[in-house]
């Protein structure tokens, strides 16, 4: 997911330089940056509370091959990152969360990444708000908007909601499905090449999170109720 976080920091930097221009150009006076705004960007509250990825908070799951497991949130760090180009230097306040079991070892990233500053939530980056979340080798690019909802970035069947959906005897309503990021990535720009495995699909629920995780090897694993904690 670099590839995806470098464009959205590339696109945020374009913005500020172009404010900022004739600040870093010379034209003005002036061939000093000190007068360039430098961007804050920070989680948006949809970020902090999407998913209920709470530390301590664990949820049973059904793997595809049949066993059962735990998966525990250990982790959930929100950090800053310094970044820049040109004349602008930006800070970006970004929220990390782990998930982990015992038996078998396995393991979810999820990431977001803050994209609003007081300055500049006119810009796209201010409307939508980045969060991946990934296993293995598969991972999914979501883009959030203020009320946390997943949205769709204009690929047909990238995102999509359900009103209900039933996994091993419980209903769940409202639920996102969203495509896996190499196979939204070769249909955005039309290169088989990104396409690598079976097309896979992410069931996220605002409220419960993690609902089912498929890979792009032809497995899953989907959550199982009565053993969460």
């Amino acid at each position: 997911m670099k590839s995806k976080k470098v464009l959205a920091k590339a696109s945020a930097l374009a913005i500020a330089i172009a404010i900022n221009f004739t600040a870093c150009s010379g034209i003005g006076g002036t061939d000093s940056c000190d007068e360039v705004y430098h961007p804050k960007y920070k989680l948006a509250k949809c970020q902090k509370s999407v998913g209920k990825f709470k530390k301590g908070k664990t949820t049973h799951y059904i793997h595809s091959n049949g066993f059962e497991f735990d998966l525990t949130v250990v982790k959930d760090t929100t950090y800053i990152e310094h970044w820049d180009d040109f004349c602008v230097e930006a800070e970006e306040e970004d929220r990390s969360v782990l998930l982990t079991s015992s038996y078998p070892i396995m393991s979810v990233d999820v990431k977001f990444h803050g994209g609003t500053d007081k300055e500049m939530d006119k810009s796209m980056l201010g409307q939508k708000h980045q969060m991946t979340i990934s296993h293995g080798g598969t991972a999914y690019l979501i883009e959030l908007d203020s009320a946390g909802s997943p949205t769709s970035s204009g690929i047909d069947g990238d995102v999509t909601m359900l009103d209900t959906i039933t996994f091993n005897g419980v209903t769940y309503d409202s639920v996102f499905v969203i495509m896996d990021s190499k196979h939204y990535n070769a249909l955005n720009y039309k290169d088989d090449s990104f396409a690598d495995g079976k097309l896979a699909h992410l069931y996220f629920s605002k409220k419960k999170g993690i609902l089912k995780f498929e890979t792009t090897d032809n497995k899953s694993f989907t959550v199982k109720e009565g053993d969460d904690k």
